[in-house]
């Protein structure tokens, strides 16, 4: 890359780029699956890796996996750039949504975590929750290859909230704690079913909770410095949370989360611009990433205005674990670079692009190869089948929705060659694209994504898509056969999560619409990514789309892998080469 691959890194130059808006067009559906994919893939699980972890906390022990620290919603409130957050955050329906979310989770933890048998465990526990997210937090977690997963957080409370922590663990755990020293601070111990140790310290103003002994260095380092300086580590600066997460350390722990990316450090820092959240992330991989760039190749006579959405990528597989179960297609859009667009005059305009060499030899391939490697999984979906219409030279999937049949062609773009995916009849405009949307890609060789989206006007639509495309998690209405009847309590309370979970995202869509959200992945290095997204509530609307479903537990978890396009195995002009 030499001298170029620094190009518009820098954080000036990239906030300088995300101070370009858009005008607002109508709601419109925006559906598509490598969106997806990139969105929810690159975006959302950077976007996790921020909720558990800070820089400069790792060193503290060679156990340790991943630190953050969040500066906590008390904290917040005063903040005039978080005027729009508290507003949302206020909705009646935002913390009628909070309150389920933490009921589903302190259930959840009382029985994984403490092997509850009863509910007065996690009702006992259920108020606590509260003050991890109001109260500034700072927290480790990791531990031995060897052993269970360990953690400790650090929150800083008042003495009422700390005496409730302490009369109410005994009765979520089941016994009465043990008395303890650490360095000059008391606290009690548990001995947990596993033989896995729970401990609290209360230390001057904050209260100390941790999960193992193999984190004893953090114990150490953290008592330490409240009683040297008052506070675990240093309080933040400009930002609200920091995180830093070592992936290749924790799958060991989480082997089973969806792999859609090669795993790597990330580090990650949010603050609050003129009332909006910039997140700024830095993702480092264990070795250097064979990413491949080709000069940019926007099909202008295609993408045409008024347009709500655009996305442009550039060989993201590089940095994705494609699944080698179904890799029987040839042509692999994620190897290259592709585009995906959606226009704002009517539901369904969605449409996206990938240039080809030779586009109806490659649309032969796909036709041939692709409803065998798809169907089989679809027809066990329930999520319709792809079938060629040689009449009409398209790949249509077919029986997947009573309005929706996406279709595969070769694109009337005049500009080189092309295949087109649309979820409605591609009509052509005479409008073009915005040259400054066009600007935020051209010319720039170490850019690997880019994202805007109208977040407000995009939240229907991808309510409604979450239940047709099968590569998202469902929404689960309650089962019906045998004693789980519609009437049943545990019907009810499906349906009850279902009512909680709309009225959060309709309570939101309004307040969002305000700003837009822009997210741009640069590679800064041959082993190295730098992520910047700046958003009115740090989500794009996928995004909060699936937390919702995950929080609620209204959706099948997790992404179906089986149907992420597998990579390309052949060679030749206009197809990249297979990485070894």
């Amino acid at each position: 890359m030499g001298a170029q691959e620094s190009e518009e890194s820098c954080p000036t130059a990239i906030a300088k780029k995300l101070e370009f808006k858009f005008a607002k067009g109508t709601g419109v559906w925006h559906v598509y699956l490598m969106r997806f994919l990139i969105t929810f893939g690159l975006g959302f699980a950077l976007v996790l890796a921020a909720c558990p972890a800070a820089p400069g906390q790792t060193a503290a022990d060679g156990n340790v996996a991943g630190t953050w620290h969040f500066a906590g919603s008390a904290q917040l409130a005063g903040n005039t750039n978080f005027d729009n957050v508290k507003k949302i955050l206020t909705l009646a329906p935002s913390i009628e949504f909070r309150n389920l979310s933490l009921e589903r989770f302190s259930s959840w933890l009382a029985k994984s975590l403490f092997q509850a048998t009863n509910d007065q465990s996690a009702a006992a526990l259920r108020p606590l929750l509260d003050d991890l997210l109001s109260a500034e937090t700072m927290s480790a977690l990791g531990g031995t290859s060897q052993g269970p997963l360990n953690f400790i957080v650090a929150l800083r409370l008042n003495d009422p909230r700390a005496q409730a922590w302490q009369a109410a663990l005994p009765t979520v755990i089941g016994a009465p704690g043990q008395s303890f020293k650490a360095q000059d601070f008391t606290g009690q111990q548990w001995k947990l079913a596993g033989g896995q140790s729970f401990w609290i310290v209360r230390a001057k103003e904050w209260l100390l909770a941790g999960a193992g002994d193999d984190l004893a260095g953090v114990q150490t380092q953290y008592l330490q410095q409240i009683s040297q300086k008052g506070r675990p580590g240093p309080a933040l600066n400009q930002s609200w949370l920091e995180a830093d997460l070592d992936w290749p350390r924790l799958t060991h722990w989480w082997p089973d989360l969806p792999a859609i990316l090669q795993p790597a450090r990330t580090k990650v820092t949010f603050t609050a611009p003129n009332q909006s959240i910039l997140m700024k992330a830095q993702v480092v991989y264990p070795q250097a990433i064979p990413w491949k760039f080709d000069p940019w190749r926007i099909p202008t006579n295609i993408i045409r205005d008024p347009l709500i959405s655009f996305t442009a990528g550039q060989d993201v597989a590089a940095y994705m674990n494609p699944g080698e179960a179904l890799s029987k297609l040839t042509d692999n859009p994620l190897t290259g670079q592709y585009y995906v667009w959606a226009m704002g005059e009517m539901v369904l305009q969605t449409y996206g692009a990938w240039p080809v060499a030779d586009a109806t030899n490659s649309l032969r391939r796909i036709a041939a190869e692709a409803p065998e490697a798809f169907n089989p999984a679809l027809k066990d979906l329930g999520a319709g089948e792809l079938r060629w219409q040689p009449e009409r030279k398209t790949l249509l999937w077919g029986n997947l929705s009573s309005i929706m049949s996406p279709a595969l062609q070769v694109a009337p773009e005049t500009n080189g060659q092309y295949l087109l995916v649309s979820f409605f009849p591609l009509v052509q405009r005479n409008k073009p694209a915005p040259e400054d949307l066009l600007q935020q890609i051209r010319g720039r060789t170490n850019l690997v994504y880019y994202d805007w989206e109208g977040t407000g006007q995009r939240l229907m639509p991808w309510r409604m898509f979450s239940s047709m495309l099968p590569v998202v998690p469902r929404m689960a209405p309650p089962a019906t056969p045998g004693a789980l009847t519609n009437n049943s309590p545990a019907a009810q309370r499906v349906r009850s999560a279902l009512v909680v979970e709309e009225n959060w995202l309709s309570g939101l869509t309004p307040m969002l619409m305000t700003d837009n959200t822009i997210t741009e992945i640069t590679r800064t290095g041959p082993a190295e990514l730098t992520v910047v997204r700046q958003s009115p509530f740090a989500l794009t609307s996928v995004e909060l789309v699936l937390l919702s479903h995950w929080f609620t537990g209204t959706g099948r978890p997790p992404v179906n892998l089986s149907l992420l396009p597998p990579p390309a195995k052949v060679t030749g002009p206009g197809v990249p080469p297979t990485r070894p």
